[in-house]
């Protein structure tokens, strides 16, 4: 019985100190979709983001980039950049309505937004609008740009490829819209399916290209496929095979959006394995 303690403490040790190893601080982050910019029903979208400096002892200094959206084949916009910024150990800054004076884009910009510092940060945003009884909106994680999907390796790879799959599909009441952001320095191919529960692809395999740098916004993607209103839709984002990337890659989120109070929820795509 000490025996088979000992191990199943050393084994907890081990566990533990391999989880605590995991940090999502990187020099260089994105947050999928950040703007100022109006709505359906006179709703008025903004964002606020989080910085936070993890390290106990060292500052770091970070610029704040936009990278403005950009439609299929379209190049990339100029990007807009903050001033330098400079977070104290442990330090949190707040940034409300980012693009408007902090990152100077202002009214009806809309991009992909991208840290880039000299210290390992953490970020977090919201995006909500105001309306007479509230705020309403989502909250955005950040992702290491190293976490970007890169293309995939034939056509039957299903390793390589976003999946989103959180979705009101079956409501009519409810709106989703795609974003997909391209971290690397090249043009990239994307494919866009939306999937049902029996695996069949609704509308066909949706190509688009998204310029370096830059955000592609495809609208309400499940009218687009003339999908049915039922539950269990799922959205895959991928670069196509064959594609050179000589590093990033593409992020990719969808945002749920109620008709009726503008109130919302995001799902940043997933890999489903290393």
């Amino acid at each position: 019985m000490r025996r088979v303690l000992l191990s199943l403490t050393a084994f907890l040790f081990l566990t533990s100190a391999a989880s605590a190893a995991y940090s999502p601080s990187t020099t260089n982050g994105w947050l999928v979709t950040a703007g100022r910019v109006a709505g359906a029903g006179g709703a008025l979208f903004r964002t606020d983001v989080w910085l936070f400096n993890p390290d106990e002892a060292a500052s770091a200094t970070a610029t704040l980039v936009l990278h403005p959206s950009v439609s299929s084949g379209q190049s990339a916009l100029p990007e807009v950049t903050s001033d330098p910024i400079t977070l104290a150990p442990r330090e949190t800054r707040f940034f409300a309505d980012v693009t408007l004076d902090t990152v100077p884009a202002g009214d009806g910009v809309v991009g992909a937004l991208e840290w880039r510092s000299d210290r390992p940060l953490m970020a977090s945003a919201r995006i909500y609008t105001f309306t007479p009884t509230g705020t309403y909106g989502f909250f955005l994680p950040a992702i290491p740009a190293a976490e970007s999907m890169t293309p995939r390796l034939a056509d039957d790879d299903l390793v390589h490829v976003l999946q989103i799959y959180g979705t009101n599909s079956g409501d009519a009441n409810f709106r989703t819209n795609l974003d997909v952001a391209n971290t690397s320095t090249v043009t990239v191919p994307i494919e866009v399916r939306v999937i049902d529960v029996a695996s069949q692809i609704l509308g066909g395999t949706r190509t688009y290209t998204v310029a370096p740098g830059a955000l592609l916004r495809l609208g309400q993607i499940l009218e687009t496929v003339g999908a049915p209103l039922e539950d269990g839709l799922r959205i895959t984002v991928a670069i196509a095979p064959g594609a050179a990337v000589p590093s990033g890659g593409i992020l990719a989120a969808a945002y749920t959006l109620d008709n009726r109070t503008q109130d919302a929820f995001a799902f940043v795509g997933q890999r489903s394995g290393p």
